[in-house]
């Protein structure tokens, strides 16, 4: 895992949008998640992530946020 803002700024979610398209049961098959940043600016952050089945691609959650660069100094 990389991160995309200096090691030691702080940072905080501003708002959160998780949608949940299909439910996730003990006998559902290995999921795979992949986030990705959208936009990294000086003050705020984007990213969206979608959660999918390995063996079929199926969507079962997707969502964003964004978030506040906390830069001190």
């Amino acid at each position: 895992m990389t991160t995309l803002i200096p090691a030691g700024t702080g940072y905080t979610t501003v708002q959160l949008g998780v949608h949940m398209v299909r439910p996730v049961l003990a006998d559902t098959p290995t999921l795979r998640c992949e986030g990705t940043a959208l936009h990294v600016g000086r003050t705020t952050a984007t990213a969206e992530a979608r959660i999918t089945g390995t063996r079929d691609g199926k969507l079962y959650a997707h969502g964003t946020t964004t978030c506040a660069i906390l830069r001190t100094g």
